[in-house]
């Protein structure tokens, strides 16, 4: 059996922490059906997240997140963060953004290809213009909390004791 992975994490905390404010703050006011119900509820919400996962997998920026990860467990836990996330009758109960992502130094590209991953599953579920728009709000909002914002380029770079300077 395969493992869960890091990114399991990354995407349960990535949309839950604004389950309770975000869903129900948008639309609390004027009674309008949550983010959740207007996307199409849990058979567009689950349609949503096996194309995420298969998006996720297939590109070459964050598939080798997922290598040891169980593909049935992944889809389950990213549904629960989605609906929770927004306004759906699911309740999320992870690990907090912080706690989560403190050793998996993402960088802003790999949060960059989760986002366009997201953008693309809901484009392929034929997801509105304005939903496709609240859900990517929710996803910036926590990008803060996602992203290792001291890893650079020169973080990665090998360590040397002198600069080689072309001819």
């Amino acid at each position: 059996m395969k493992t869960q992975s890091a990114w399991v994490n990354f995407w349960a905390v990535l949309i839950g922490l604004l389950a309770a404010s975000a869903a129900s703050a948008l639309h609390a006011a004027d009674n309008e059906p949550s983010l959740y119900d207007r996307i199409g509820g849990e058979p567009v919400a689950r349609a949503i997240c096996e194309d995420i996962w298969t998006n996720h997998t297939l590109n070459p920026i964050v598939s080798n997140r997922f290598t040891n990860s169980d593909p049935e467990y992944v889809k389950q836990k990213v549904f629960e963060i989605f609906a929770a996330s927004t306004g759906g009758p699911v309740k999320y109960t992870g690990k907090d953004m912080l706690t989560t992502h403190a050793t998996m130094n993402i960088n802003d590209m790999e949060f960059n290809a989760v986002v366009d991953d997201v953008l693309k599953a809901l484009d392929m579920n034929n997801v509105g213009a304005r939903e496709r728009g609240e859900v990517l709000a929710i996803l910036w909002s926590v990008k803060d909390q996602v992203v290792n914002g001291k890893l650079t380029t020169r973080a990665l770079a090998p360590a040397t004791s002198e600069i080689v300077q072309a001819p």
